[in-house]
């Protein structure tokens, strides 16, 4: 038996099975004619050779993986410009899997574990992408333009050992997928894979341009991509002053400056949280350019004595170790805008940038001009990041004094939202839950008419929570040109794209996030998993969502993530991986008293704008065996409603009952057939939308969590009683009747 090392190249056409049945003919003829004209002298051009064709696919063997991955890219490039010219239902789109690896020869074919892998790795790719192993990457070095995304181990049929896999990222081919008839989700791919993915209004470019070869960092296991633009980390100032507890106006310094410089067109700046890990440690330029992917190194100190105020600055070369520029700044403390902009004026011109124009500081991004404003904000900044026990109380106290001396000072209104946003306990405020979300929408209506980045994100996060990411993406890029250097911003992005049901614009998202800011933590893992299980990718999914601490004081992550991984285990069949991840989640509920896990918990969480995406999430569930509805609840005797009927009753109606539980109260409930809704329970009334879902019915209320049930027919009801039917939700039970 005669062995060899070899690249080999596996492709299947997506959906052969759907395009046959619709044009067997003109199917077959098409690939006929891409065989001839571009698969061949593509593959005669790269030196490979095809030595198995079937109707779907094709293995092709090279003798160097430079020439077997240049090849796979060709193909792909060719057969986008191809399908510009084809109607979409008729394009050949192709995956491709690339492994370097062991096979046995046979004659003219080849065979063995080699061969194996590279046709798992074509099943991992995308619909017009390529995936390759761990092996072709270390061969692969810089030889090629191309980026990768490490999408890490994957256990595959019939291979011992998990997969080391990569996808490649095309530049400037965008793919579309097409909707087969057997498909569950038919949901689009991003417009450009690896181009950047917007330009935002004012000028400021997005993350990603023309790319040059990848580094991999000790800070992610993703391999970063590093654009031509000059790259630029403002590491956290020295407080040199005799008064050591104002290191917070360093501190904010640093903040504004790294803003203020992200907003230069054509620079790159990493995010304040990424740099402030570097604070009051030795750290040489090199190591810090290294694992943050930039090239220069802004630091400096800043020393107040009473009015007079001095800043320090110099810019580093890291690459050279040499001092590119280095300047002292004088004047008083109420000057420290003009001071700022100064600094930034003088380091774009020492790296040849020109400054974006149009408002000034206090309009352009929810900002002040007023110097005693600035400096109780950024007190309340300091007291939020250091999260010691009744700090939050005197943050507000801080954030209400600098909005005293300047009402208009649109992010602190927004920094004092955040502070009701995340409160775990209102009686430390001194509060009830009812006064602080009303504090809550309080401060977020003010704000928005300053907005700042703060403002668009948690405006943008109850969106989402109102099954509204439409608008929630509109307002995230609005806050992308005031700050792009704010990772918060693209981590919302991402969210907001995977629960609009576009996931793989949600992780390239997460991916710029981390690009500014780069690492991971549990929310990023639980984005990761999300993105990949919105794709279908259960074992990716699960691989991502695994990393999340169950240990972690952080209960997001665990409460979001666990549902996911629980539904990704389901679809994979993994029983004991399922009962773990159920004991994990039911520490969670039992942590937020929030019961037992069902679907309509699930479906209260994950507000999809797709019916298909909760489908797949709560198809998982069934398969893990969760129930569908809260276990006290016994349907016996009674008739479910499904959604075409649920909507038939409701929608377009007029309900009369009650409320039954958790206490008696009267129930009315008039919804159009668009599904505009108006609820009155007792004296209380609400506003908003209703839609049926996966055979529930769903409403969404500004201020409040969406909310699912399920309806059945009450067979001991009557018209004359209003109780002809029931609907269960998770937090309480109604009888109704149809009125009008």
């Amino acid at each position: 038996m005669d062995r060899k090392l070899a690249a080999i190249l596996a492709a299947d056409v997506v959906g052969y099975a759907a395009l046959m049945e619709r044009d067997e003919k003109g199917t077959f003829e098409q690939l006929k004619q891409l065989r001839r004209t571009m698969l061949e002298p593509l593959v005669k051009e790269h030196h490979g050779r095809i030595f198995k064709m079937m109707g779907d696919g094709f293995l092709v063997e090279f003798a160097s993986v430079v020439d077997a991955v240049a090849c796979a890219a060709a193909l792909q490039k060719g057969l986008h410009s191809h399908n510009e010219r084809v109607p979409e239902e008729e394009r050949i789109i192709l995956r491709i899997g690339v492994n370097l690896g062991d096979v046995i020869v046979e004659g003219k074919d080849r065979h063995g574990e080699g061969v194996n892998i590279a046709a798992r790795l074509e099943q991992l790719a995308e619909p017009g992408g390529i995936c390759v192993s761990q092996p072709v990457i270390d061969q692969l070095s810089n030889k090629l333009p191309l980026v990768f995304d490490d999408i890490g181990e994957h256990r595959v049929k019939n291979i011992e050992k998990p997969i080391h896999a990569y996808r490649a990222k095309l530049e400037g081919m965008p793919v579309k997928r097409r909707h087969f008839p057997t498909a569950r989700s038919g949901l689009p791919l991003m417009a450009a894979v690896v181009a950047g993915l917007a330009v935002m209004a004012g000028g400021a470019a997005f993350w990603f341009n023309k790319t040059t070869p990848p580094t991999v960092t000790a800070a992610t296991p993703r391999l970063v991509v590093a654009d031509d633009r000059p790259s630029l980390v403002v590491l956290p100032f020295d407080n040199l002053g005799d008064d050591k507890e104002q290191g917070y106006l360093a501190d904010g310094l640093t903040e504004d400056l790294t803003t203020e410089l992200a907003r230069v067109p054509g620079l790159f700046v990493i995010s304040r949280n990424a740099a402030f890990t570097y604070k009051g440690k030795a750290v040489q330029p090199a190591q810090i350019a290294k694992e943050l992917g930039v090239r220069y190194i802004l630091e400096g100190s800043t020393r107040r004595a009473g009015e007079d105020m001095r800043l320090n600055a110099q810019l580093i070369d890291a690459e050279t170790g040499g001092h590119v520029w280095a300047e002292r700044f004088d004047g008083q403390w109420a000057d420290v805008f003009a001071l700022q902009d100064k600094l930034v004026n003088s380091i774009a011109g020492a790296l040849k940038l020109r400054l974006v124009g149009g408002a000034g500081k206090a309009d352009s991004a929810g900002g002040t001009s007023d110097p005693a404003a600035y400096d109780a904000y950024l007190r309340g900044v300091e007291l939020l990041f250091s999260a010691k026990p009744g700090d939050a109380a005197k943050a507000i106290a801080h954030y209400k004094q600098a909005l005293a001396l300047d009402p208009d000072f649109g992010t602190a209104m927004a920094a004092l939202a955040w502070v009701y946003w995340n409160v775990d306990e209102p009686r430390a405020l001194g509060l009830s839950w009812e006064e602080v979300e009303a504090k809550l929408y309080e401060s977020l209506e003010a704000a928005a008419k300053h907005p700042s980045p703060s403002y668009y994100q948690i405006a943008a996060e109850l969106l989402i929570r109102e099954r509204k990411s439409d608008e929630a993406i509109a307002l995230l890029h609005k806050a992308v040109p005031l700050d792009p250097s704010n990772f918060w911003t693209y981590e919302g992005l991402s969210q907001a794209h995977t629960f609009n049901g576009r996931p793989k614009e949600g992780r390239a998202y997460l991916d710029a996030a981390m690009r500014v800011d780069p690492g991971w933590n549990d929310w990023r893992h639980y984005q990761a998993g999300l993105a990949a299980f919105g794709g279908g990718r259960f074992e990716e999914a699960a691989a991502s969502l695994e990393k999340i601490d169950p240990r972690s004081h952080q209960p997001w992550p665990k409460f979001y993530g666990l549902q996911v991984l629980i539904s990704a285990y389901g679809h994979l069949g993994r029983g004991a991986e399922i009962a773990a991840a159920k004991a994990n989640f039911k520490t969670v509920l039992s942590e937020r008293d929030e019961g037992e896990h069902d679907w309509l918990l699930t479906q209260e969480y994950f507000v999809f704008k797709n019916e298909v995406d909760i489908e797949r999430l709560l198809e998982g569930l069934s398969k893990a065996g969760v129930p569908e509805l809260p276990p006290d609840f016994d349907p016996k005797g009674m008739t479910r409603l499904t959604g075409p009927e649920i909507r038939s009753l409701i929608f377009g109606h007029e309900l009369h009952g009650r409320r039954i539980a958790p206490e008696v109260e009267e129930y009315r409930r008039v919804t159009v057939t668009n599904g505009f809704t108006s609820v009155t329970i007792g004296s209380r009334s609400r506003h908003g939308a209703s839609w049926t879902q996966a055979g529930v019915l769903c409403a969404a209320y500004p201020k409040y969590l969406t909310d699912c049930g399920a309806v059945f027919r009450n067979p001991a009801g009557s018209f004359e009683h209003n109780n002809e039917y029931l609907s269960i939700f998770r937090g309480a039970r109604y009888e109704f009747s149809v009125v009008k």
